[in-house]
């Protein structure tokens, strides 16, 4: 039965859950006030600003007329008794904050919505189920970081500063993150700090980030940071205290970036409100030390792949040539494999003989350009199935692998990567979109 009740027929349980059961309303009150002081100061500040919530009733226990047992809503009910009766409070700093805000512009309630019970058994149920978690999906499921985030810019206006960063990383790379597995409360206490975030290329302004660096510079460090709090999970209490925070992003980036002609201010949304005026060429493709640049962005579902193209992202070309040049040889096999088996053809053999890389190569180009694309976009990865000494010949590629001879270069690697780095995201966006559409 659902009935209004005046506040002074609602008594405070003695037996809250929260704590340890006491003998009666007023030590209730003292010990919810002792331990959530603040809280149910700020409870109070906003049932008198916007009032009760209508939609949610408290559950009450009848004990006789017109008295009842509150059996959830307990720090509602004392948040109004607080405040519409100040003289409960021993606490004297407290008690001044709850007479002041009785002076304000808003309205004290004085009666509460209920769902009166006849027996607390009834009421345990839904109790647990709001109290205790998802219970396998049949309790509430709270928020994940972002989603409070989203509904915070519906409501409010307001996005934090890791936010406003991820908004920028996906808008540019047009890669979607994954915000469970991000700690946005870890990206955010490296950002709210002048120290830490200065090695992002980033500063904040009036709420906003704004780019210090290049944007192309900050996109890739935001990359290298976001994946490695995903692989490592770091948590916000790695990097809670200043000096913690500026020894992981000097351990993970090293020195500072240099500093642009030119800051570039970011919407919320992640779009740039203003470019530079001076462009600039990009580094020549020798210039970077990983095979894969940052900026290459690919999702690959498929899970050995999608650690091979990562440490071919992250390991170093002057340390591990050899070992870059086997996964590359590996990465373009296997992406070549998984493309045939996701579409549902099969490479089958050559006059008895089992088709090799070359053979796949043309039979997956031949059906990428019957999905639309142009020969233009294929031309440098049908290049590699010619033999001979070009840069791109399948010969090189064999070479990585069965020759103890020849070394490959980093030059002549970046060199690959970057004419095939079009049929890669190409091929994997296919793939991307088959494994999207099987999961409709």
């Amino acid at each position: 039965m659902k009935k209004n009740i005046d506040i002074n027929q609602l008594m405070v349980n003695p037996k809250n859950y929260r704590f340890d059961p006491v003998e009666n309303q007023n030590e209730a009150i003292d010990l919810m006030l002792e331990e959530k002081e603040e809280e149910i100061l700020n409870l109070a500040k906003h049932i008198v600003d916007h009032g009760l919530d209508k939609a949610k009733d408290s559950r009450v226990l009848e004990i006789k007329k017109d008295l009842y047992l509150v059996l959830d809503g307990n720090r509602r009910v004392t948040a109004i008794k607080c405040t519409t009766d100040p003289s409960l409070i021993k606490s004297d700093s407290l008690k001044s904050k709850f007479i002041n805000l009785r002076k304000g512009k808003g309205k004290i309630p004085n009666k509460v919505n209920c769902f009166v019970y006849k027996d607390e058994k009834d009421a345990a149920e839904w109790i647990k189920l709001d109290h205790t978690g998802k219970n396998s999906g049949v309790g509430q499921d709270p928020w994940e970081a972002a989603g409070k985030e989203r509904f915070d810019w519906d409501f409010g206006g307001k996005l934090s500063p890791a936010m406003q960063a991820i908004n920028l990383f996906e808008h540019e790379t047009k890669h979607g993150l994954n915000k469970k597995k991000l700690k946005i409360s870890t990206v955010n206490r490296i950002i709210s700090n002048p120290e830490s975030r200065s090695f992002l290329g980033i500063e904040i302004s009036n709420g906003g980030i704004v780019l210090t660096s290049t944007k192309r510079e900050v996109i890739e460090r935001l990359d290298k940071l976001f994946n490695k709090i995903i692989i490592d999970d770091v948590p916000v209490s790695a990097v809670y205290r200043t000096p913690d925070a500026i020894k992981f992003m000097e351990n993970l980036f090293g020195s500072k970036p240099k500093i642009a002609r030119t800051k570039i201010s970011i919407s919320p949304k992640g779009i740039p409100k203003k470019k530079s005026r001076s462009k600039r060429t990009f580094p020549r493709s020798g210039s970077r030390n990983f095979l894969i640049p940052a900026s290459c962005i690919l999702q690959i579902y498929e899970s050995r792949i999608n650690n091979i193209y990562h440490e071919l992202r992250s390991l170093p070309l002057d340390v591990g040539t050899n070992a870059v040049a086997v996964l590359f040889r590996v990465f373009l096999e296997t992406g070549l494999d998984h493309y045939a088996e996701k579409f549902g053809f099969a490479f089958g053999t050559n006059f008895g003989t089992k088709i090799k890389l070359a053979g796949k190569i043309t039979k997956i180009t031949d059906d990428l350009e019957k999905r639309g694309y142009k020969k233009t976009q294929l031309n440098n990865i049908r290049s590699v199935t010619r033999k001979g000494n070009a840069i791109l010949s399948i010969d090189y590629f064999h070479e990585y692998v069965h020759s103890f001879k020849n070394n490959p270069t980093p030059i002549d690697l970046i060199y690959k990567w970057d004419n095939l780095q079009e049929f890669f995201e190409i091929l994997w966006e296919e793939i991307s979109k088959k494994e999207k559409r099987g999961k409709k």
